[in-house]
């Protein structure tokens, strides 16, 4: 063998080697990930989704934060919270400083564009909340006023395409302070969180009034577009959940009733 063919061989066989060791960095690296603690991006401000009892308290509670719980126990992984703001949810996940979002966040077309969806875990509605001294009975009440609503959500959108005045806020919580304290007449909100609000601080104070002319929505555990194997994990660990009777548990816990059929992929709800 020739000098140049010897040189060609050996060049051969070292770049072999390292295309070798970097697809067993690579398996290495993705098998680590597994045993990493699961990073959650929520905002915990959506009772009775994901909430803390005051600033202070490093405890966070509600529905999703004990299915996301249950999801990472079915993978073999802790869960570290992240507390961030909503609008900055969709862009840390993007830029993959947190592996899934799990903060009350509906699946949307336009949302689908840059996260992918798990499977829905729980169907909600838009609806009017307001004081019942407010004047405002119906959908038609609401022109001519100011409503308040959180920035980023389903429910600002709404008030945007049917021209609304519009007050926004960091959160839910605020923009039901909005109404205790008079500055708003009415706030479009999902209605878990109306009717969570009823049976707390708002009893006896305020009506939630239904939208006819909103579809049902689906909410869902939000994971970065190419992160298709942490989408497979969590989807197949939410069908788990479902087979086991944990589910259904956990959401009859929170909302004291039988967990509804819901759609077994965010494919179908986004049709």
């Amino acid at each position: 063998m020739d000098t140049k063919k010897l040189g060609a061989a050996l060049l051969t066989g070292v770049l072999a080697a390292s295309m070798l060791a970097g697809c067993g960095s690579d398996k290495k690296d993705a098998a680590n990930d597994t045993k990493k603690p699961l990073r959650v991006a929520t905002n915990a401000t959506f009772v009775p989704f994901e909430f803390k009892d005051n600033d202070q308290s490093t405890e966070y509670k509600g529905f999703e934060m004990d299915l996301i719980r249950a999801v990472a126990k079915e993978m073999g992984r802790d869960v570290e919270f992240n507390n961030i703001a909503f609008s900055g949810i969709i862009p840390i996940i993007q830029q993959g400083d947190m592996d899934i979002a799990a903060t009350g966040m509906t699946v949307t077309k336009e949302r689908a564009q840059k996260v992918a969806f798990a499977a829905p875990f729980y169907e909600s509605k838009l609806v009017i909340l307001t004081p019942k001294n407010s004047g405002v009975h119906s959908v038609a009440d609401l022109q001519g006023k100011q409503i308040a609503v959180q920035i980023g959500t389903t429910g600002a959108k709404y008030a945007e395409e049917q021209g609304y005045t519009i007050k926004q806020f960091d959160n839910n919580s605020e923009a039901i302070m909005e109404l205790q304290v008079g500055g708003s007449p009415a706030a479009i909100l999902d209605k878990p969180v109306a009717d969570y609000f009823l049976t707390q601080d708002g009893k006896d104070k305020f009506d939630v009034i239904n939208i006819p002319d909103t579809k049902p929505e689906y909410l869902a555990f939000a994971i970065n577009k190419d992160n298709k194997e942490l989408l497979k994990q969590v989807n197949d660990a939410m069908a788990k959940l479902k087979e086991s009777g944990e589910f259904q548990k956990i959401y009859k816990k929170w909302f004291n009733t039988d967990m509804p059929n819901l759609p077994t992929s965010s494919e179908e709800v986004l049709k």
